[in-house]
């Protein structure tokens, strides 16, 4: 409903008007004061209620439309291409080259005169010989029957006013009507009127009609196309083909009558033309519900929704929905589109192998309260409690797919139909996980490291209506052992800084990896243990990463001093109105993190140590390519503080690269990335989460997989390797596939490489056996010669068994080892 408000020019014309009445009334002249009276009456009702000063401003607008705004992403080659579109209501604006042929041969044209308003050509904006007309049928008929108003009045009425039915309304419409037609010509006014009407099922104008009914362009219809839409004008609803196919059929019919009344179409062509259209109604197979909305450009409606609830702090929805705006995004088409494909099979997958039954008691409310519900339903005026579909359809497609269909499929493969077999084979292929399956939810996100550009952010294992939770943002979990490797920076850095031979923490650092008992403060004991349950005894930190031992990761705490590591773990996470817990768990992911939170604090280390700042839309322009607000400005003003050393951060990343190579991560490998490609696993208690995050030194990328019900689990064995990695590693070798491979550069980063002694960690002595190559920190390389092994022979270095001549077989990393219990 649009509302008119009483301008400041209005009350200043009514206070003049007023003064002037006072001055005529002051005659001795009894008749004459009472004329005047009666007049200035007449005069002031029609001033206040039909003339406004600002329609002088207002109808020169009339030509200009609300049009949606476009979101824009970037394609393969490097260009910008339309990915969403917003709007309240379909409309395709169309301009005089889309209505060929003018006034004589356009069939859109010709059919909306024909039905709506023949005389449009020669009257000045009100047809008086139409009004007279429909007020006799309306008195004869003794009810509203038929209109008087022609298009330019339907004009009036669809740019200003609301379809209130009052003698007031009308007469401000005509008023509008007569200014329309001083200002604009015909073929501008049948423009404007074709732009504006709604032809139902959410659509505005000809243009957008003739998309959803037709799936054509407006200058492509014909002449019974044409015809519906012009059925359409007074009640959509009603004469919908899709909502009541056979009423539409009799309007169609009426509009090709008014064609032929008007000399428009001879008879036989008529009926030609509408034989031929009755063929649409007989193909038609739509549902009556079907809206122009399901037509709207979405391609990836996550990241829609994600830009348009973050450009409306920024920006009024108004502007957004209606003007026609250019959006330009950070999101990279190729990145988003394997992004959307790698979770959905991963969860399509995991929803089978998880097998959590989605809730079945659905009558049990029925069967409880339901003749409650009724008593209470008409004591308070309720609604009907009810369900989509029967009790006994229910009831009989849980069974059937739960219990009869695969036993009818093995009997039928035996020595059944082909045609039945077939039918089976079309149920399981249709049938969707939420029939009788809890789906399995999650999250990815990708971030460029070098510019924090988002290029992929899929928010779960759909967006519909029931499921438009952005879990990339708004999903909050335990991290697990994929938070470990902020820990180990930290503590890393910490002695970067401070740096001291007898407690230095490098990659080559020996912790016990035994069971640990701790006494908490209410008593309580807490005993963080090995995913595995096994131990190894002393272990360099890079074997601790890469089988993830929670044991060291504790120790390494413990180390390090929780005052001393915080405020660094603060740093990168770089979490606002939330502190991290003061107690060792939070070496083991105890500390709830979304996934953008975990991928901006790997983004640091990818970019050498250096703050990163995530961002979606780039700069937004009007519809005449003026630039109404940039946020690279804002981006790029802001310091990119440096968070970690270089140092850290190239120590770190190679530790990362053999959980990858040889840890708990090569599952990131199952679908053939060979590029250089750093990660960490995490799954949490009784496998309720399971992560993979990493990067390459193109991108950042996240995978959270987990149920919404975060006491749930994704069953035994359901660890961050086995469920996560392989999808994270789908993702990056398909969405990186068209960008050359390059290797990690942190830059002027004082790394020194020493030979180790690869049991001790420290300077290999005469009588280490095994040694191996260790990236240091040049401030922490160690001092000390190793003297553990001075007596001992070395072992026999003939392999017992070989696969190939001169080949020791190793023994296979577990991929399950390593991912923790949190214990809090």
């Amino acid at each position: 409903m649009k509302h008119e408000p009483v301008d400041f020019f209005t009350r200043y014309f009514v206070v003049l008007f007023r003064d002037k009445v006072q001055s005529r009334l002051d005659s001795s002249d009894p008749v004459r004061k009472f004329i005047y009276l009666v007049l200035g009456l007449i005069f002031l009702n029609g001033f206040l209620f039909v003339f406004s000063i600002k329609d002088i401003w207002q109808v020169p607008k009339a030509d200009r439309y609300e049009k949606p705004s476009l979101l824009f992403g970037i394609n393969s080659e490097g260009k910008y291409e339309p990915i969403a579109e917003f709007y309240r209501f379909s409309r395709v604006v169309i301009t005089d080259e889309d209505l060929p042929g003018g006034w004589d041969d356009n069939k859109v044209i010709r059919c909306f005169v024909s039905t709506e308003d023949n005389n449009f050509r020669s009257h000045k904006g009100l047809d008086l010989r139409g009004i007279f007309r429909a007020t006799m049928v309306n008195l004869l008929a003794g009810r509203v029957k038929e209109g008087a108003s022609t298009i330019t009045q339907q004009v009036a009425r669809l740019k200003f006013l609301n379809t209130e039915r009052s003698f007031l309304r009308k007469a401000r419409e005509a008023w509008l009507a007569l200014l329309l037609e001083l200002v604009f010509d015909k073929k501008t006014l049948i423009g404007i009127y074709l732009n504006e009407i709604p032809l139902g099922h959410g659509t505005i104008g000809v243009g957008a009609a003739a998309k959803f009914y037709f799936r054509k362009d407006i200058k492509d219809l014909s002449w019974g196309e044409a015809a519906l839409l012009a059925s359409l004008t007074t009640r959509p609803k009603e004469f919908s083909p899709l909502v009541n196919p056979n009423t539409s059929a009799s309007k169609v019919r009426v509009v090709f009558k008014k064609l032929v009344e008007n000399g428009i179409l001879d008879v036989e062509t008529a009926e030609r033309e509408y034989e031929a259209f009755s063929e649409y109604y007989i193909t038609l197979n739509r549902s009556p519900n079907d809206s122009a909305f399901s037509d709207r450009l979405n391609k990836f409606p996550y990241f829609t929704e994600y830009v348009r609830k973050n450009l409306a702090r920024y920006i009024p929805s108004q502007q957004i929905y209606e003007g026609g705006l250019k959006i330009y995004t950070t999101l990279n088409i190729q990145h988003q589109s394997q992004a959307e494909k790698a979770l959905a099979a991963g969860l399509k997958q995991q929803t089978q192998l998880s097998n959590q039954r989605a809730f079945t008691k659905i009558d049990s409310f029925e069967d409880t309260y339901g003749s409650t519900y009724k008593l209470l339903a008409e004591l308070h005026d309720l609604p009907e409690f009810k369900f989509k579909i029967s009790r006994s359809y229910r009831t009989f497609n849980r069974a059937w797919q739960e219990e009869f269909r695969d036993d009818l499929a093995v009997m039928n493969l035996i020595s059944g139909t082909e045609g039945l077999g077939e039918a089976i084979d079309w149920n399981y292929r249709t049938q969707a996980t939420e029939d009788h399956l809890l789906p399995v939810e999650g999250a990815l996100i990708s971030i460029r490291p070098d510019t924090g550009y988002i290029t992929a952010m899929v928010g779960g294992s759909g967006f519909r209506s029931d499921n438009q939770q952005i879990r990339a943002f708004q999903a909050y979990r335990q991290p697990g052992s994929a938070f470990k490797p902020l820990v180990y920076a930290s503590a890393m850095e910490y002695y970067h800084e401070h740096p001291d031979d007898k407690k230095n923490v490098t990659a080559a650092s020996l912790f016990d990896d035994s069971p640990l008992q701790y006494v908490l403060e209410d008593g309580d004991e807490w005993n963080p243990s090995n995913y595995s349950g096994e131990y190894s005894g002393f272990i360099r930190l890079r074997e601790a990463l890469e089988l993830s031992r929670n044991s060291v990761a504790v120790r390494l705490l413990e180390h390090t001093g929780l005052n001393n590591l915080l405020p660094r773990l603060e740093k990168l996470l770089q979490v606002e109105n939330r502190n991290l817990p003061r107690d060792f768990s939070i070496a083991l992911g105890s500390f709830e993190v979304s996934p953008y939170e975990l991928a901006r604090s790997y983004a640091v280390f990818a970019s050498g140590g250096k703050q990163v700042f995530p961002l979606s839309v780039l700069y937004v322009e009007d519809e005449q390519g003026n630039l109404i607000k940039d946020f690279r400005k804002e981006f790029e003003s802001k310091e990119r503080k440096r968070l970690l050393s270089p140092e850290t951060s190239y120590v770190i990343t190679s530790m990362m690269e053999d959980v990858i190579k040889k840890g708990t991560g090569t599952g990131a490998r199952s679908y053939g990335l060979t590029r250089p490609a750093a990660g960490k696993t995490g799954t949490t208690n009784n496998f309720r989460d399971a992560w993979f995050a990493g990067y390459t030194p193109e991108l950042v990328a996240v995978v959270w997989v987990g149920y919404d019900t975060g006491t749930l689990s994704l069953g035994r064995g359901m660890s961050g390797a086995v469920v996560a990695a392989p999808i994270w590693g789908r993702f990056m070798a398909n969405a990186l596939s068209h960008e050359k491979s390059k290797s990690f550069d942190f830059g002027d980063a004082k790394i020194v490489r020493r030979t180790i002694c690869s049991i001790s960690g420290k300077l290999p002595g005469s009588h280490c056996y095994q040694t191996e190559e260790e990236v240091f920190d040049k401030d922490t390389v160690p001092k000390e010669v190793c003297e553990d092994h001075r007596g001992m022979s070395e072992p026999d270095p003939t392999p017992t068994h070989t696969t190939d001549p001169g080949t020791t077989k190793k023994k296979k990393p577990n991929l399950f080892e390593g991912d923790e219990d949190v214990i809090r």
